[in-house]
């Protein structure tokens, strides 16, 4: 859903294992939303910017595999944010906001009616990759501006904690990945644009492993 076209674009488009299928627009057209959702019957969208320049947003759209709907904002609004989980339950966290410029470290957690604040992430930056879900989650790389950074966080549903970096700093990386024990990071820039992919597994999980 969204980004740009070259405009800000409310275009949403669902995938059903073969090909995509354009659907009904999104309610306000914007990049750099985050979002949530476990298929394309379901889905969150949240924050973005909608004109150039412009301010970020706090507005919120559900997705019932028909339509958007507005619900309830975000408490800051803000773009190039991180975001994670299953609808109904999701969580937003960093990006940035302009006038001036400016990187956050807000989490916000979406209980399916409306969003609450939540423990910060421990670094501020906008544009990275997210993973997981409401109580397990990945945030690594950005911002939009160098130095581009190799950070990587983990969420357990109460606070982030710094965990291994990623082996490339850089944004616009897409991330996927269940939860908070495993990711995959591709792709990005970091002057130029890179390739790199990169596979995060938590050593609590490798422990497992190797016990087992």
């Amino acid at each position: 859903m969204g980004g740009n076209d070259p405009a800000k674009s409310a275009k949403t488009e669902t995938w059903d294992g073969t090909s995509w299928t354009a659907v009904n627009d999104l309610n306000t057209a914007r990049q750099g939303m985050g979002a949530a959702g476990a298929d394309n019957t379901t889905a969150l969208c949240f924050g973005g910017q909608s004109v150039p320049g412009g301010t970020g947003l706090t507005n919120t759209e559900s997705w019932d595999g028909t339509s958007w709907t507005e619900v309830n904002d975000l408490n800051e609004g803000r773009y190039g944010l991180g975001g994670s989980g299953l609808k109904p339950a999701a969580l937003a966290f960093s990006g940035g906001s302009p006038s001036p410029w400016t990187l956050k470290t807000s989490t916000e957690s979406w209980d399916g009616t409306s969003w609450s604040e939540v423990n910060n992430v421990n670094t501020a930056r906008d544009s990275g990759g997210s993973n997981g879900t409401q109580t397990s989650a990945l945030f690594y790389g950005g911002p939009s501006s160098a130095p581009y950074l190799t950070n990587t966080e983990s969420w357990d549903g109460t606070s982030w904690t710094e965990v291994a970096d990623l082996s490339t700093g850089r944004y616009g990386l897409a991330g996927a990945g269940a939860d908070n024990t495993s990711a995959l990071g591709a792709g990005g820039y970091k002057s130029p644009y890179t390739a790199a992919t990169e596979e995060y597994t938590s050593p609590v999980e490798t422990a497992k492993v190797l016990t087992d």
